[in-house]
């Protein structure tokens, strides 16, 4: 008597899922496996539509271990690549088994998908599983190649474009139709055409406000309004779109000789520079990263880039403002100290020589390095190292998703050679490159470990800085929901120890991506649950959070462009008292880098679909029911930080949103 298995086939929801081409399926089990069998469909396998179909075999095939999709092209029409979401199988005794997939078929080819519940290498209880273990692992590894981009900086995923890449990585059509990176249509929506191509700098400050519509962003309005103060520009560097810099201030640097006389009268009565000092009040941003690396020319004219400091003070009323501004690194009579009460151009001349290389490490350091680049390391040894039925890999997967294709994207398009860097930054050219092996050079895996990070530069106390707030709120959400997952899979540190995938997988990040460097810090193993745990949450709190804070508000803090300069066309003054606008003017981007720019930042500062905000797992890649309740408790633990957050909000002026639930994407993807 024949034995009947019903299969369900479902496949993605969005455009271009389906297939005319012709699928067949065959179930293998413990003991035995079907003939390939066609699925049979008058109106073919449609976008979000589930195909329910009957597979007969002679015998029991014993536990359904693997699902073997096969698909032929149609002979009279081009390939149609079909995304399978996930299979269903019901055996005669009313077992179900769940076989997640998320995965393109295309061309002629097969895909084997195992059985949905997470395991380890050493739970693979079949030579048929051990054969697929390693069948997955060597197809994987074949697809996703590590490459050189540049010495000294992490390597890469290997792929020319996003094109080259397998179609798993690639975006989805209905987020390719959304795809940034267009800059010329943003430059068209934003009404900056007849800037495109100007070499021409800006007349006057009234001009630029004439050319940039800020009405459609409210902080960049308030930005607008605000920008020449203060207390504005040092809240910048606990809320704007860099607030990963500020340090505590414990001693004075001999290369920084700011003395009593000079900042006294912006400290107030009763207090002085060495009492500051002591109370924590005096904090720093140094760029020294930036010093001695030569400033990439744009369209043959020379441009300049320093390494600016600034101390602040953290005021009795709980403001931060700037009290002292050095241009270069080296002391002298050429390279004076700026203070607050020097002439208002003086001044003025000074921030925004130091908003300049905030803008240069922000995108490059901040944001790219410290988001983007990670973010694909972590991807490539994961899909390299952990199959899917991993549960780390489960874990992982939507914190990943689509970063290669994003990463690539932004290679060939904004610092490739001849891209929006090259074009418009200080920091184009060979500078670019420069500064990302430096930054590579001083990353640590503490200073990727937001708590340990925030006591490093000693600003767990600082008044009013949200990022701080939240993000802390961010990571122990995501913290409790590793630890939860990692309690479901991991009974002790000894079943850590035993897991040689993980180790496997962190030795990679640490070869490949930190380039074997023993100062980074950077674990190769894991001696027990809590080192898997904070690891992780590194991970997801990089993919997530982080690029949340450094990403969203980029059009917010840049479109105002005297703000976030991203080129200088003029040296910096070598002596105080000769500053007058007509020099802001010539110092400030011209009028092509401005749109350039703007219209850059505007399209990287884009929200993306709400499926893809974090916690919200579209993909249901675990089967089983405790980390279904694991991922239903972060949910609930991201809902609680979405309501503190805007509670606090009610009360301030402006708003700081960056790490707003709502704005965080799971990956980085944007």
């Amino acid at each position: 008597m024949s034995v009947t298995y019903t299969v369900k086939l479902s496949t993605g929801e969005f455009l271009k899922a389906g297939t005319v081409d012709k699928i067949y399926v065959s179930l293998v089990g413990s003991l035995d496996r079907s003939e390939k069998v066609r699925v049979w469909s008058l109106t073919h396998l449609l976008q979000g539509s589930t195909k329910t179909m009957k597979i007969e075999n002679k015998n029991d095939l014993g536990e359904i271990l693997l699902v073997k999709l096969y698909k032929d092209k149609h002979f009279l029409l081009p390939e149609d690549s079909w995304y399978c979401q996930h299979v269903t199988v019901e055996a005669p005794n009313n077992q179900v088994y769940n076989f997640p997939c998320y995965s393109w078929l295309t061309d002629e080819n097969t895909l084997d998908i195992i059985e949905g519940t997470a395991r380890k290498k050493h739970e693979y209880k079949s030579t048929i599983l051990e054969q697929h273990w390693l069948n997955e692992i060597r197809s994987r590894q074949e697809a996703y190649q590590w490459s050189i981009y540049a010495p000294g900086i992490p390597k890469t995923i290997k792929a020319e474009s996003s094109n080259d890449l397998p179609k798993d990585a690639q975006f989805t059509l209905d987020r390719k139709f959304g795809l940034l990176f267009n800059v010329d249509s943003a430059i068209f929506e934003l009404g900056l055409n007849s800037l495109k191509m100007s070499q021409k700098v800006w007349n006057k400050i009234s001009e630029i406000r004439k050319q940039i519509d800020l009405s459609r962003a409210p902080v960049a309005a308030y930005v607008l309004k605000h920008w020449k103060e203060d207390t504005f520009f040092g809240y910048q560097y606990l809320n704007g779109s860099n607030p990963v810099l500020i340090k505590q201030c414990r001693d004075i640097p001999s290369k920084f000789p700011v003395t009593e006389e000079m900042v006294s009268p912006f400290l107030g009565p009763n207090t002085t520079l060495q009492n500051a000092l002591q109370k924590g009040n005096i904090f720093i941003v140094d760029y020294e990263i930036l010093n001695g690396i030569p400033a990439h020319s744009i369209s043959g004219d020379q441009q300049y880039l320093e390494a600016p400091m600034c101390l602040l003070y953290s005021t009795p009323e709980n403001q931060l403002i700037p009290i002292a501004i050095q241009i270069k690194q080296e002391p002298g009579p050429q390279n004076p100290i700026f203070l607050p009460n020097d002439s208002k151009y003086d001044w003025r001349l000074a921030k925004i020589w130091v908003r300049h290389a905030d803008t240069q490490i922000h995108q490059l350091v901040s944001h790219l390095l410290k988001t983007h680049l990670f973010a694909e390391i972590f991807c490539i040894a994961t899909l390299r190292k952990l199959p899917n039925a991993h549960p780390i890999f489960k874990l992982l997967m939507p914190h990943l998703k689509f970063t290669l294709h994003i990463n690539t994207a932004a290679r060939e398009l904004l610092i490739s050679e001849g891209g929006v860097f090259d074009k418009a930054f200080s920091t184009g050219g060979i500078a670019k490159l420069q500064i990302l092996q430096r930054a590579l050079e001083q990353t640590t895996y503490t200073s990727l470990c937001l708590p340990e990070d925030l006591a490093f530069r000693g600003v767990e106390k600082l008044p009013n800085y949200y990022y701080r707030d939240d993000a802390l709120k961010i990571w122990l959400a995501i913290n409790r929901f590793v630890e939860s997952i990692v309690d479901v899979y991991y009974k002790n540190d000894a079943s850590i120890q035993e897991d040689s995938e993980i180790h496997e997988w962190a030795t990679e990040i640490f070869t490949e991506g930190l380039l074997a460097r023993q100062s980074s810090g950077f674990p190769t193993s894991f001696c027990t649950k809590a080192d898997l745990t904070k690891y992780l949450t590194m991970v997801i709190f990089t993919c997530s959070g982080r690029h949340g804070a450094v990403n969203t508000g980029q059009f917010d803090w840049g479109s105002w462009m005297p703000n976030n300069p991203s080129t200088m066309q003029k040296p910096p003054p070598s002596e105080k008292g000769k500053v007058g606008k007509t020099d802001i003017m010539c110092t400030l981007p011209g009028k092509g880098a401005t749109a350039l720019v703007t219209a850059t930042i505007y399209l990287l500062s884009k929200t993306s679909p709400s499926s893809a905000k974090l916690g919200i797992y579209v993909e249901e890649r675990f089967t089983e029911e405790a980390p279904k309740v694991c991922i239903e408790k972060f949910q609930r633990d991201v809902l609680q930080v979405k309501s503190e957050i805007e509670k606090r909000n009610e009360g301030l002026e402006l708003k700081y949103e960056y790490l707003h639930p709502d704005f965080i994407e799971n990956s980085v993807a944007i």
